[in-house]
């Protein structure tokens, strides 16, 4: 399985298609074997996607992302973890867990961990569900 996941820095991309490198993750056995670190830089979003589909990934791991990118990717049988903010190897470990969910929140603050589900960050086109207030 492969899995990509847009980066700025160390941390996931708060949007798709707006980063300037991608981070792609070969997992096999829930174990990560092989991992690189590619330029989206200057990429268009049809190249986002033929670049995506071309490398096999199977999952995007991402921040926020349009309804038009979401379906794009679905049509490529690329599937998505959308509004995931936070630290891209905290996502990653939850990932490999299988507790990974859409809206999760990883950072540190002052010294302290903090993980959080969010509540109000399900985009309404995501299966014709609304956003909880």
């Amino acid at each position: 399985m492969k899995v990509a996941m847009p980066l700025f820095g160390n941390w996931i991309s708060p949007r798709f298609g707006f980063s300037p490198e991608m981070w792609i993750l070969t997992i096999e056995k829930g174990e990560v074997v092989s991992q690189e670190r590619i330029s989206m830089d200057g990429l268009a979003l049809p190249q986002w996607f033929n670049r995506l589909s071309s490398l096999g990934v199977d999952t995007v791991i991402c921040g926020g992302i349009d309804g038009f990118c979401h379906r794009q990717l679905e049509n490529l049988g690329i599937s998505v973890i959308p509004e995931i903010a936070g630290e891209a190897n905290e996502a990653l470990s939850l990932f490999l867990d299988g507790k990974l969910q859409p809206g999760f929140r990883a950072y540190k603050r002052g010294g302290r961990e903090r993980k959080r589900k969010g509540m109000f960050f399900r985009p309404p086109w995501m299966e014709g569900e609304r956003k909880n207030s």
